[in-house]
């Protein structure tokens, strides 16, 4: 369990998570709501407009691009796989599309006007590229998949903002929606080829199915990253999120799955577990967790760190956050807040609130037994593999703690959490001496 840590905290108490008004513009961008133009104006962008698209089919005739059909048609043809399949789809074709990409289109638009300036441009360049994407007729199923997440984009920054004055908004979700936006131009960037010809023209070149699939996983990933890390930060809700992605597959199922992993074994009963240990016990009830709208960047760092951890090489990741200060400036509501917070989207192995008025929160004597215990609750494979272990090796029940961690979680659990689609995160509040014996332990990709 070694790995890099990544200290914060110690300027909590003077976080004050201030939100500075941006000033009104006076321009608007093309396309949105508000004054028209000029009727001279008016013309002459029609004219660009026309151009534009003429230049696109311009350079598909170049490439040899083929039109696979009208979208009423592919629409057609896709509604005819999913009966002789009886496999439902929901990747939105023809007019569905075009709902589609007309709403992301305006909720880009709008998004522009205060994302932070690194990544307007991003912003900009993906509105033209989702011009592209609705021209597209393609058939192809990878070309589906890329327009349905598309669909859950512009829900991603729909939910974050609904509701809410722009000026408003934490620094923090502006920057989240901005690193959102590009991290998705960037994506799409391969799936078109670009030309200058006075205008910005592009195409696509949906018959690559393998550089459609790699924009699709590569879209998966920047959306966990942005749903976790703002779920975390609490500037997401869970029930918006769970409506967004019912129809779909993949880890953002498993993220807000709501299932009973509870696993029962006699072998189990061996372990000497803290129930007060825990985030939600009792004993911990007057422990507060952060109220809503507090420690939004601090809360917004730990989710970002969550999920990058899952998905950077082990060898460069940092699988310790260490949340670091005197005592009194509120890292156990810190850490309860987590706790829930991962809880609420299946991301939580197991937590441990140590505490000098309760005896058996004291000590780390049961400490590893509560881990395992917890992590075999919260997963039914995981309880089997521990299970497993206590059969074949009874002794290490009483070993010392760096044994009885390697032989009950370590060994048992590595393979199974390389594996996971989501991130796992255990909470441990006043660490102290403790951290240094458990770092020493070997095995776990994700704590």
């Amino acid at each position: 369990m070694s790995g890099a840590t990544e200290p914060h905290g110690g300027n909590i108490a003077g976080d004050s998570e201030r939100n500075t008004p941006i000033p009104s513009r006076t321009g608007t961008p093309v396309g949105a709501s508000g004054s028209r133009p000029p009727s001279r104006t008016h013309r002459y962008l029609a004219k660009v407009e026309k151009k534009f698209d003429k230049t696109i089919e311009k350079f598909k005739l170049k490439l040899g691009l083929k039109e696979k059909g009208t979208e009423r048609h592919g629409a057609s043809e896709a509604s005819t796989t999913a009966a002789s399949t009886g496999k439902s789809t929901t990747a939105p074709t023809g007019k569905t599309w075009a709902v589609v990409a007309g709403a992301l289109k305006m909720t880009l638009s709008g998004a522009v006007l205060f994302i932070p300036d690194p990544f307007k441009g991003p912003a900009e360049a993906l509105l033209k590229i989702i011009d592209v994407f609705e021209q597209t007729k393609s058939n192809n199923e990878e070309m589906e998949e890329l327009k349905a997440r598309c669909d859950l984009l512009n829900e991603s920054m729909a939910n974050a903002i609904k509701g809410k004055d722009e000026r408003l908004l934490s620094a923090e979700l502006k920057e989240s929606i901005g690193r959102l936006v590009k991290g998705i131009h960037d994506t799409f960037q391969a799936t078109v080829v670009e030309y200058s010809t006075g205008i910005a023209a592009y195409v696509m070149v949906e018959d690559n199915t393998e550089i459609v699939k790699e924009a699709n996983q590569k879209m998966d990933q920047i959306l966990q990253c942005f749903w976790i890390e703002n779920l975390i930060a609490g500037a997401l809700v869970l029930s918006d999120i769970r409506k967004a992605v019912k129809d779909q597959e993949g880890w953002m199922v498993k993220l807000c799955a709501t299932t009973d992993n509870h696993f029962k074994s006699a072998s189990l009963r061996q372990l000497k577990h803290v129930p007060g240990a825990a985030y939600d016990s009792q004993e911990l009830a007057k422990v507060n967790p952060c109220f809503q709208g507090t420690r939004v960047k601090l809360l917004a760092g730990i989710g970002r760190w969550m999920s990058n951890t899952a998905l950077e090489e082990q060898g460069s990741s940092k699988p310790i956050y260490v949340l670091d200060g005197i005592a009194g400036i509120g890292k156990s509501t810190v850490a309860k807040t987590v706790a829930q917070h991962a809880a609420a989207i299946n991301c939580l192995g197991g937590t441990f609130f140590f505490s000098r008025d309760h005896a058996d929160r004291q000590q780390a004597a049961a400490f590893v037994h509560t881990i395992a215990y917890q992590l075999a609750c919260c997963d039914a494979s995981y309880g089997k593999a521990i299970a497993t272990a206590i059969d074949g090796h009874p002794e290490s029940l009483h070993k010392i703690m760096a044994q009885q961690f390697s032989v009950l979680v370590a060994k048992p659990l590595s393979d199974m959490l390389k594996q996971r689609a989501t991130p796992l995160v255990f909470v441990f509040d006043a660490l102290d001496d403790l951290y240094l014996q458990i770092t020493q332990c070997q095995g776990l990709s994700y704590h």
